[in-house]
């Protein structure tokens, strides 16, 4: 049974697919929940011995409003040296 850090690599790859999908006007969300029935999920995906899904990204069209995205000023999640300490070089 692989540990929780087990695949962690695939994730920069996971988020470059989350940015594709989404200029290709899709929606998506990276999912891990199925970890939990690992081996029932690998079973139902026809995973060989050795091999585990470590992310799922349902991929589909969107309802509703799919506009551009805001963002928020960088001092609200910029912190330097510890949390809630402004960062200076902001």
């Amino acid at each position: 049974n692989p540990g929780r850090t087990a695949g962690s690599s695939i994730y920069p790859a996971v988020q470059n697919m989350c940015l594709a999908t989404r200029a290709l006007g899709l929606g998506t969300t990276l999912t891990t929940r199925h970890t939990g029935y690992g081996k029932e999920v690998d079973a139902i995906f026809g995973l060989p011995a050795g091999v585990h899904s470590y992310a799922i990204l349902p991929i589909g069209w969107p309802m509703g409003n799919f506009g551009k995205l805001g963002r928020g000023p960088l001092k609200d999640v910029v912190y330097g040296d510890r949390w809630g300490q402004p960062y200076s070089g902001l």
